[in-house]
């Protein structure tokens, strides 16, 4: 598991564009796993706080609910015009649920508006995937911790 820190540590240029696109847009489809092993997707909002990315969620949904049983997630960026040219982004990981003293999670309330009650989850990252579309060269950028980027570009 990787932090958004390392990301940007390992990075730079991938987390900057990844992040872009999670600023681009309010709203992105995260993907859990529901107590009977069912997948469970739902709109999500994605935000950064110092070195950390993180997703907020009302306490005891069944999105908080999933997360807090099996901390494991699927993120999808929201596609935009669907062009791709900007990027399409997936991320994999596991969450830390971030206790009420948290102070990440008071600035975050803070900054955001939000009330009580809040679940706030840090994402620990598995997998970055960023895949771009420019005329006819598909390019997928994979990042994981302790290997950098790895690069594949496909022509029509």
């Amino acid at each position: 598991m990787a932090t958004w820190k390392q990301l940007v540590d390992d990075a730079p240029d991938l987390a900057a564009r990844v992040r872009s696109r999670f600023e681009a847009a309010g709203r992105h489809v995260l993907a859990t796993r529901t107590l009977t092993g069912s997948p469970r997707v739902s709109g999500t909002e994605v935000g950064f706080w110092q070195d950390d990315v993180w997703i907020g969620s009302t306490s005891r949904s069944g999105r908080s609910m999933d997360l807090l049983v099996d901390p494991r997630f699927v993120l999808h960026s929201n596609p935009g015009d669907g062009s791709r040219s900007d990027g399409d982004v997936k991320v994999d990981g596991t969450v830390r649920s971030a206790p009420r003293d948290d102070p990440g999670r008071s600035a975050v309330l803070a900054e955001t508006g939000g009330a009580e009650p809040f679940q706030l989850f840090w994402l620990d990252l598995t997998r970055v995937v960023l895949t771009t579309v420019e005329r006819s060269v598909t390019r997928v950028e994979t990042w994981r911790p302790g290997t950098g980027v790895d690069v594949v570009e496909q022509r029509d």
